[in-house]
């Protein structure tokens, strides 16, 4: 394996998304990842079969019934063979299991040690039970009804953080111990863009209807932009309206702009108005652009594959090979 991080050797406990993303990163940076898992396996094999083949490309499979006084037993001289190791568990359990980062640390000093978990390993919700969603609750970041899941941004951002993290104290030296959270990660995204100025809708991004009812997406914040959207549409009366010429003010008539939006796009049809932004060169397009030509061959290009759009970049997935099977 090549890469800035060859010759890391990391243990990987962890299960599902989180942790084992952090280590996937860590993969495909060159380092060597042996997957501990339960005899039952990581539940994401059962739960996401396409997820898990996703994080743990590359990895090697270890099982191991840590419940038992010879899986702990192995999983100590992989710890002295390892320079870090990360785990998913609650709060308290790797101490129950013999395998805490003291226990750790005074066979392998060196170690970087990082737990990932929910809220942390601290606080009155240290042990509670959370998932993606529950957390973006905690934070304030959900908006609407939400009935489905989707792209799990607080898990991402916790691996790449934790990714980031083990990096860092591997090349400072080891002997570390991370505390990482996703209510940390849910928390630090959401404040980076808080809510609104203003109550009501943005006055021109999110979804539009068009009258041969599929749905486009706008995303337009900037001024320039603005003038041109409202030449666009023939506007004329708003665009040169003071009233209006700068987003904080647009976002206080939020919900008079995006009727006016709303009403001129009902009248055109999704090819009109992915011809109109063409034009004028506005952030408009579909709403589910998985379809669109000009979409997919700008991911093919980013993301090289046999035809198919794959989910990780081609040059990685040949560097790092499939995912384990259990035990392997």
């Amino acid at each position: 394996m090549t890469g800035p991080l060859r010759g890391m050797r990391v243990l990987d406990l962890s299960q599902q998304l989180p942790g084992p993303y952090a280590t996937f990163l860590l993969a495909g940076l060159g380092a060597t990842v042996t997957k501990v898992e339960p005899p039952s396996g990581d539940a994401a094999r059962h739960l996401d079969p396409e997820l898990f083949a996703n994080v743990n490309a590359g990895k090697a499979s270890v099982v191991l019934d840590l419940k038992s006084d010879d899986g702990r037993a192995r999983l100590l001289e992989l710890a002295r063979e390892s320079d870090v190791v990360v785990e998913g568990f609650r709060p308290g359990v790797t101490a129950r299991l013999g395998c805490d980062a003291a226990t750790l640390h005074a066979i392998r000093p060196e170690l970087v040690y990082c737990s990932v978990s929910g809220a942390g390993q601290t606080g009155p919700l240290a042990g509670h039970p959370t998932h993606d969603l529950s957390l973006q609750a905690m934070a304030g970041a959900i908006s609407g009804d939400v009935t489905r899941i989707g792209v799990p941004w607080v898990d991402l951002a916790t691996g790449t953080s934790a990714a980031l993290a083990i990096t860092a104290a591997w090349h400072a030296g080891g002997g570390a111990y991370l505390d990482m959270s996703m209510l940390d990660a849910a928390v630090a995204w959401t404040r980076i863009k808080p809510a609104g100025l203003e109550p009501g809708p943005e006055p021109t991004y999110g979804t539009l209807v068009t009258s041969d009812g599929e749905r486009v997406v706008v995303a337009l914040l900037e001024d320039a932009m603005w003038r041109r959207l409202c030449a666009a549409l023939g506007w004329t009366d708003w665009v040169d309206d003071e009233r209006l010429a700068r987003y904080v003010d647009r976002r206080t008539h939020g919900a008079e702009i995006r009727q006016r939006l709303e009403r001129d796009v009902a009248t055109m049809t999704l090819d009109e108005v992915v011809a109109l932004a063409e034009q004028r060169d506005l952030p408009l397009g579909p709403a589910d652009a998985t379809a669109d030509p000009v979409a997919r061959e700008q991911i093919a290009t980013r993301f090289p594959s046999d035809g198919d759009l794959s989910p990780l970049p081609a040059v990685l997935l040949d560097r790092l090979g499939p995912a384990p099977r259990l035990d392997s």
